[in-house]
């Protein structure tokens, strides 16, 4: 019975085209080698081109004996063979498991390039299913997490496929022992130490008492959620033009506008595309970095402020934009606090990257952000770009001045730029500033005092 159910799986799903290169990992435990035998009785018009692929990990002395029954095994049967080691040398003190699994994968993959072959098959079944499910659970119960195990995904360049997934342990289990099949048990699947193994030995046998059809119900419940979280990732991929996104090398940047009015649902599915798009390090986030996200953005008594994502990796809310990015302005200008002075008709590049600089008119360069007028005597001389305070004040008109506090509240400067502002200074008083394109210079016309132009360039 599981044979014949097995063929209908691939006729199906159509899971490759009839004699595909196929790499079949392998490690000798049942599964696998019932899974190889399935392969090789497949008819003709489904059955592919086989290439097993084994791993030896070299944690087991019964590692050489399954390594060469799987050669011999290979030999008899005409299938061609690869093998790779895991040198005890690379092993890690900790987090052997994860490794090991890593090792593995990218030993499939560089098998895949070597073999031209666009498919690689593993032997996951129900049992895997269900085990996957309740340990995601158990360990956090995020929703992009508990998608489970999909029947085929993307892998290297080519396609990850588990056939078996719709049957249970028990199956091939039964279908190994009625076809004399010889298969290797790793003794360290019952070590009940380890979180998998309770999960199997004690927590699936009681679901399974409960509900007969728990198996297909954890496969249908895989397969319904992966199809509900790829729709409301489409339906977030056609509302990010609503965010203005602008793309550089290290920051996103956008409108939160149109977001804030968007249900809790897709606002999470639009964050999660953009940092799975530009910031994988970080993807997925986490759902308390969803919800705290939400609240900054929400936030009408907070209209500026940062949280971190990820190593390095700052949420950046300035009024109603955004940005999100490796490096802020205000590290960016942390680096370099020294004064520079301005020489005539030269630009002078500030740690944020702006430019300014005093030009004559006759010299005026022809890229600019902005330009003012202003007049300056030889005893005004030099004027110098250095930081700024927020208790620094500044003449706004002939007899009135104000903080570069109040200045930056009142137009809603972003707080890295106030934090790390830069001014134009003479003889230590503070005559003008990039960031409001004011200056104490242009007032009114003042005798005696030559003309010049003020130039900036943002960054």
């Amino acid at each position: 019975m599981l044979e014949q159910a097995f063929q209908n799986e691939i006729r199906r799903h159509q899971f490759w085209p009839t004699g595909a290169k196929v790499i079949v990992a392998t490690s000798t435990g049942v599964d696998s080698m019932v899974l190889l035998t399935l392969l090789q009785r497949l008819p003709t018009a489904l059955k592919p081109q086989l290439i097993v692929a084994h791993v030896n990990h070299e944690l087991r002395t019964e590692s050489v004996a399954e390594e060469a029954y799987l050669r011999q095994f290979c030999l008899e049967n005409d299938l061609a063979l690869q093998v790779a080691h895991w040198p005890l040398q690379q092993h890690p003190q900790t987090g052997i498991e994860a490794a090991a699994r890593e090792f593995r994968y990218q030993f499939f993959e560089r098998l895949m390039t070597a073999e031209k072959a666009d498919y690689l098959v593993t032997a996951h079944h129900g049992d895997d299913q269900l085990e996957t499910l309740m340990m995601k659970f158990i360990r956090s119960g995020e929703l992009h997490e508990m998608r489970g195990i999909q029947s085929q995904r993307p892998f290297a360049d080519g396609t990850l496929i588990r056939p078996l997934l719709p049957f249970a342990k028990q199956d091939l289990r039964d279908f190994a022992l009625a076809n004399n099949i010889t298969a290797f048990e790793d003794q360290t699947n019952y070590e009940t130490t380890v979180l998998r193994n309770r999960v199997r030995h004690i927590l699936v046998p009681f679901l399974k008492q409960e509900n007969g059809q728990i198996l297909q119900n954890a496969n249908r419940f895989s397969q319904q959620l992966t199809a509900l979280l790829g729709q409301q990732a489409q339906l977030a991929t056609t509302l990010l033009p609503l965010l203005d996104l602008k793309v550089t090398d290290k920051v996103i940047s956008g409108q939160l506008k149109a977001i804030k009015t968007l249900p809790t649902a897709q606002q999470t599915a639009i964050w999660q595309l953009i940092i799975k798009q530009h910031f994988p390090q970080i993807s997925p986030l986490k759902e308390t970095q969803l919800q705290q996200l939400k609240q900054l953005i929400q936030s009408t008594v907070k209209p500026q402020g940062q949280l971190a994502l990820g190593r390095r990796i700052l949420f950046t809310k300035i009024y109603d934009r955004f940005q999100i990015g490796e490096t802020t302005i205000g590290e960016i200008a942390a680096k370099d606090e020294k004064s520079r002075t301005l020489m005539l008709n030269k630009w002078c590049v500030l740690p944020n990257n702006e430019q300014i600089g005093i030009f004559e008119i006759n010299h005026l360069p022809r890229k600019l952000s902005g330009q003012q007028l202003i007049w300056l005597a030889d005893e005004q001389w030099p004027i110098v770009a250095k930081p700024c305070q927020l208790t620094d004040t500044i003449m706004i008109d002939k007899t009135h001045h104000k903080t570069l506090k109040r200045l930056f509240i009142d137009l809603k400067v972003p707080h890295e730029k106030r934090q790390n502002s830069w001014g134009i200074w003479s003889q230590e008083t503070l005559v003008g500033h990039p960031e409001f394109r004011i200056s104490a210079l242009f007032n009114h016309e003042q005798t005696g005092k030559i003309r010049y132009v003020l130039c900036y360039i943002s960054e």
